[in-house]
């Protein structure tokens, strides 16, 4: 059996959560735990499969990609009106894409992945499911490559996409984990399958998530205890620059309008440019693009597939009022939209979020946690917290996300002049790969100068 490849350690120091050039994203980290229930190395020892790992292209299951894409987007949009609705006036991120994966990686333990939800969140049921979410992984790992001097305080010159997914085993006597789990899972998704002592699991999943997202996410949100049998971790890293960036000089403090009327100063950046411009009932939109890093023929930066959709609300509207499915929509028509002359003005950002647990959201949206047969007998679905971090500046976007489960046992007429896109009250960004459709981040910004959203109860 040939050895699980390791994932890309990036060998460097995490200096702090304070970074300019970046925007920086930690998303889901549902944790499965088994209700059975502790000391090793942080370093486990590697499970492998003699099943050969599949290659699946996005061409290959197109239809299938665009079913996984849709079911992904109804995730973020519902899961940004579940914290909306809690907080209405509190900016509310998620990464609807990393918390699909981890449901994804779990959905091929559960005892029947359609009876318990898995597949209505997923889209797609079975090896269809399992292809097409291998199929977007693959269209995002073309942006992929080795962390080793990696720095999110200098945006690289090409893009970096880098999604990881990590499935840690405890050594426990009354766990005996399914080879053809393993086999499932190493068949379609790059993943690191790792078996340690309990004792030891919180230092690896710590370490894990530190690695994967270049040290933007430090550690776990997941508190092991004696009950903790398996965690599945998903990270991603996003880092590139705007393909048309915005001028320091240009920044300047503007008042922007809170969702209870008050008034504050923000830092918004200025620019005109040509891009793709749609409207809604109720909302404008634009899409900005990230560079490829290459040149074309007339010497200035390709865009990628990579981009950020920028929705706002008209006046007196806010995110909380809209329905889950604006977001999407929005990029919808964004897809299709004529490039028009705006005359922009954005916020920017730096946003960090507490963990956020998310299983009872899970369960509104249909899930049932207990049951995960497949991987082994007893366990239950435990805990699902989210991590984000986000910044935005003037020179592009640096993104990391984490998601883990626990598993235990028991449009207008052309106008004469620029179109006026001035960002001065509540909005919403959606960080995109137009090649798979999938959004890899969102987020409803409630108050561009707040830097910690708190962590829920």
């Amino acid at each position: 059996m040939a050895p699980l490849p390791p994932a890309n350690p990036p060998e460097f120091d995490h200096h702090g959560p304070s970074r300019r050039h970046l925007l920086t994203l930690a998303a889901l980290v549902p944790a499965v735990a088994a209700l059975l229930g502790s000391c090793s190395s942080a370093s486990g020892k590697a499970l492998t499969s003699k099943t050969a790992h599949e290659t699946v292209a996005p061409s290959e299951v197109a239809s299938q990609v665009t079913t996984a894409a849709s079911a992904c987007d109804q995730l973020g949009g519902r899961l940004l009106a579940h914290y909306l609705k809690e907080a209405p006036d509190t900016t509310a991120m998620a990464s609807p894409l990393s918390l699909a994966f981890v449901i994804a990686i779990l959905a091929d333990g559960a005892t029947d992945a359609a009876a318990q939800g898995y597949d209505a969140l997923l889209g797609l049921s079975g090896e269809e499911r399992d292809r097409a979410w291998s199929a977007i992984q693959n269209s995002l790992n073309r942006y992929d490559r080795d962390l080793k001097g990696f720095d999110p305080d200098k945006i690289p010159d090409k893009p970096l996409v880098h999604l990881a997914n990590h499935v840690l085993i405890a050594e426990k006597k009354d766990l005996q984990v399914k080879q053809s789990y393993l086999d499932t899972v190493l068949r379609w998704f790059s993943a690191e399958i790792e078996q340690i002592n309990v004792n030891s699991m919180q230092k690896n999943l710590d370490a894990w998530a530190s690695r994967n997202t270049a040290g933007l996410i430090p550690k776990s949100g997941i508190n092991v205890t004696s009950d903790t049998r398996l965690v599945v971790q998903n990270a991603l890293l996003f880092a590139a620059q705007w393909a048309s960036p915005f001028k320091a000089e240009d920044t300047s403090p503007k008042n922007f309008t809170l969702a209870d009327g008050k008034t504050i100063k923000a830092d918004l950046m200025h620019d005109t440019r040509s891009i793709p411009y749609a409207t809604g009932q109720g909302w404008a939109a634009v899409r900005l693009n990230y560079s490829g890093g290459g040149s074309n023929a007339d010497a200035s930066p390709e865009d990628s597939q990579l981009a950020l959709d920028v929705v706002l609300p008209d006046s007196g509207n806010l995110p909380s009022s809209m329905e889950a499915g604006t977001w999407a929509a929005a990029s919808d028509a964004l897809d299709s939209a004529t490039t028009r002359e705006v005359k922009l003005a954005l916020p920017k950002l730096d946003l960090t979020s507490q963990p956020k647990e998310l299983l009872e959201f899970l369960k509104e949206q249909g899930l049932k946690p207990e049951g995960l047969d497949k991987i082994a007998p007893g366990l239950t679905l435990a805990h699902v917290v989210q991590q984000v971090r986000l910044i935005l500046d003037e020179e592009g976007t640096v993104a990391a996300a984490l998601s883990e489960g626990e598993v235990a046992i028991m449009a207008a007429p052309e106008p004469d002049k620029p179109i006026e896109f001035t960002v001065d009250h509540p909005y919403v960004l959606r960080l995109r790969d137009l090649t798979s459709d999938t959004a890899l981040v969102e987020a409803a910004v409630m108050d561009p100068t707040v830097k910690t959203i708190g962590a829920s109860t």
